[in-house]
């Protein structure tokens, strides 16, 4: 097992939960720092969610089990809906990004992650703009806001665009509180994280070329751990720091590593 598997495991143990991308994160670490072919890195990138879809099941086994036993009709149901509009905007996405990192350089890579990143920015900035407490709605999602935050969700298949962060300021922006934006947000990434592997597993795409199987499994385990251990340190935080003013230094360092690209 090689150090920057064991530092890519980390990056996305912490970073998942914090709104600043944790696959544009890992495309550009693993870009720019590691050997990896251009064409594994979305594969690898996405197969490292695994582990933390495992820890917010472990983190919510209650809810996870009302779901999966139908004792919580509502909350599956909007759950359905959600992956059902991810799945709208990710699959199109999913198959565009394949094709494309295929005859996309590094340096050039780090352009559009960094300006993903800043158009996360511009997202986590807007609801922040909203005085506290203004027009909130304190019941639990509603199947529309459960679809629009769905169709954001498969937009951050893009490398750069954060998960966490457009679906929670999606939320926001309907006017969801924000405790039961965080929580369903999480909560919706888990089956979204499954069909995506599975849908990785039907196309044959595999990180295997990058990882050997049994290292892949260690990664796993250590993005699990490191992520159940964070998760409530990193919620935190995310609701004391401007995450939008962390993806605008992050987005302005990778568009400078991408500039000789365009020399």
């Amino acid at each position: 097992m090689e150090l920057w598997q064991v530092i890519v495991a980390f990056i996305q143990g912490l970073v998942e939960w914090l709104p600043i991308s944790s696959e544009g994160q890992l495309v550009l670490f693993i870009s720019n720092f590691t050997a990896a072919p251009i064409e594994d890195i979305l594969s690898l990138a996405i197969w490292l969610h695994l582990g933390t879809a495992l820890a917010v099941i472990v983190r919510y086994p209650r809810t996870i089990f009302e779901v999966v036993f139908l004792k919580d009709r509502v909350l599956f149901r909007r759950l359905l809906v959600a992956t059902v509009a991810t799945a709208i905007t990710a699959v199109p996405l999913y198959f565009f990004l394949k094709e494309s990192l295929e005859v996309i350089h590094g340096e050039l890579l780090n352009i559009i992650v960094g300006v993903l990143l800043l158009l996360t920015a511009l997202v986590l900035y807007i609801p922040s703009r909203r005085p506290e407490g203004e027009g909130v709605d304190e019941h639990e999602p509603t199947d529309r806001d459960a679809v629009v935050a769905g169709l954001v969700q498969g937009c951050s298949v893009l490398p750069g665009l954060s998960r966490s962060g457009v679906t929670v300021s999606a939320l926001l922006l309907q006017k969801v509180e924000k405790e039961t934006a965080l929580r369903f947000s999480f909560l919706m990434s888990v089956p979204a994280v499954l069909a995506i592997l599975v849908l990785e597993t039907l196309t044959g795409a595999s990180p295997f070329a990058s990882v050997a199987p049994l290292d892949l499994l260690v990664i796993e385990a250590v993005v699990f751990i490191v992520g159940l251990l964070s998760m409530e340190f990193l919620l935190r935080l995310a609701r004391r720091v401007s995450f939008w003013k962390l993806c605008i230094i992050i987005a302005v360092i990778a568009i400078a590593f991408g500039i000789p690209s365009l020399l």
